[in-house]
C-alpha cells in the first residue's frame, strides 16, 4: 500500500449507545481505532460515541455512566462506520421507536454499518439490514433461530460477518476482532497486526472461527444418542471415525444419524470431526513439544499436509506460526515477518510520548 495515498481526513467511526449497554461492547471495539492513531502517530480515525439525545447512559450493572461525545443530531453527514453496541438493554432499545428511527435515518449516510454482540437486535428491529447475513452472540442466535419472523440469516457460529456494507460481531470481545479486520481493510495487514500485538492478542481470530468449543457443544446437546457420538469423537480424535463406527455408537442407521446430527447441531458430522481435531491440534501445539508430524497424527489429521491445509483455511496461519504465538515457552518477537503492506507502529514517537490518540 502506498502510504502517501492514505487520506489526510480521518475515518469517522461512531458507536451508538443506549441505557444498559455493555461497557465492553462500547470500549472494546473502539479501542483498536484509537490505537491505530496512537501507534502510527497519525489521525487515521475519529472514533466517537453517540446517544439519541447526547445524554449520558448507565451501563449494565450500574457501575458506570457513559458520557457520549454527541447526540444523533450532531453526527456528520457522512460516516465511515456506525456500530450499535450490545448489552442487556438491547431488547428495550429494539422497541424504542425514536432510536430505531435514528438508525434508519443514519443508514444512508454510513459507508459501513453494523453491530457488536446483541446490538444486532436493534439493527434488525430497524429493518436496515433485512436480507443480510449477520453474526451475534450465540444465545441471541438461538433466540433468533426460534423466531420465524427474523428477516435475515443468522450465522450462529461466526466470530464476525461482513455482508455488503454490514459488519456484525458475536460476543463482546469478538467486536475487537471485527475492528481489527476493518482496520486491515482500510490500512493493511501490518497495522492490524501491530495493534493486535500491542493489545497482547498475538493472533487475531478470523471471521469464520467458531464462537465456542466442540466439547462445550457436546455437553449441551439434548439428544443422548448424538451426545454419545460427539463425546466419542472428542475422546478419540485419532481413531477411525467413519460413519459406520459412529452409527454403531449411536445405535442408529447411517442415514438417520447424519440427518439427526445436522438437525440437532446445525453442523455436519465431518465438520464436527474437523472442529474437534483442530481443537486437539491447537492444544498439543500450545502445551507440548511434539513435532508437527506427531501433532498431525495424534490429533487425527494423519499427515502434516492435511494439518497445514486445515490451519490455513480455518485460522489463517501455519501450525508452526500458531505454536510460535501460543506455545508455552514462546520467545518474544524481535521483529515482524509480516508483509510490509501498509502503515505500521511508529515505535520511536510512542516511546518519546509524541504519538497521537
Amino acid at each position: 500500500m502506498n502510504i502517501e495515498r492514505i487520506s489526510a481526513v480521518p475515518r469517522r467511526v461512531v458507536m451508538l449507545i443506549y441505557p444498559q449497554v455493555a461497557s465492553s461492547d462500547v470500549c472494546g471495539p473502539l479501542e483498536p481505532f484509537g490505537l491505530a492513531n496512537f501507534l502510527t502517530g497519525r489521525r487515521l480515525y475519529d472514533p466517537v460515541t453517540a446517544s439519541v439525545d447526547g445524554a449520558s447512559v448507565p451501563v449494565a450493572g450500574g457501575f458506570l455512566k457513559l458520557d457520549p461525545t454527541c447526540g444523533c443530531t450532531d453526527l456528520p453527514g457522512r460516516m465511515d462506520l456506525l456500530l450499535i453496541a450490545g448489552g442487556p438493554g438491547c431488547f428495550a432499545a429494539a422497541q424504542d421507536e425514536t432510536l430505531l428511527s435514528w438508525v434508519r435515518k443514519l443508514e444512508p449516510r454510513c459507508v459501513n454499518m453494523g453491530s457488536v454482540c446483541t446490538g444486532s437486535a436493534v439493527l434488525l428491529a430497524s429493518g436496515v439490514a433485512e436480507g443480510h447475513r449477520i453474526a451475534t452472540h450465540w444465545l441471541e442466535a438461538m433466540r433468533m433461530d426460534a423466531d420465524p419472523d427474523v428477516p435475515t440469516e443468522v450465522d450462529r457460529d461466526a466470530i464476525f460477518v461482513q455482508s455488503g456494507k454490514f459488519w456484525t460481531s458475536a460476543g463482546m470481545l469478538a467486536g475487537i476482532d471485527m475492528a481489527l479486520a476493518l482496520i486491515e481493510k482500510d490500512h493493511g495487514r501490518q497495522l492490524a497486526l501491530d495493534i493486535a500485538r500491542f493489545m497482547v492478542m498475538v493472533l487475531r481470530r478470523q471471521s469464520g472461527q467458531s464462537q465456542f468449543s466442540s466439547q462445550l457443544m457436546a455437553e449441551a446437546t439434548e439428544d443422548p444418542r448424538i451426545r454419545r457420538v460427539q463425546l466419542h469423537i472428542w475422546e478419540n480424535p485419532a481413531a477411525d471415525l467413519s460413519l459406520d463406527v459412529l452409527a454403531a455408537q449411536a445405535a442408529m442407521s447411517k442415514r438417520s444419524l447424519g440427518r439427526r446430527f445436522t438437525e440437532i447441531t446445525r453442523n455436519t458430522i465431518s465438520h464436527y470431526i474437523e472442529d474437534v481435531r483442530l481443537s486437539m491440534a491447537r492444544r498439543l501445539l500450545e502445551g507440548s513439544d511434539q513435532s508437527i508430524q506427531a501433532v498431525a497424527i495424534n490429533a487425527g489429521f494423519g499427515t502434516t499436509a492435511t494439518l497445514r491445509r486445515v490451519f490455513a483455511r480455518r485460522l489463517g496461519v501455519s501450525p508452526g506460526t500458531y505454536r510460535t504465538s501460543f506455545g508455552a515457552d514462546r520467545p518474544l518477537a524481535s521483529g515482524s515477518s509480516a508483509i510490509e503492506d501498509g502503515l505500521r507502529m511508529d515505535l520511536e514517537n510512542i516511546v518519546n510520548g509524541k504519538s497521537v490518540w
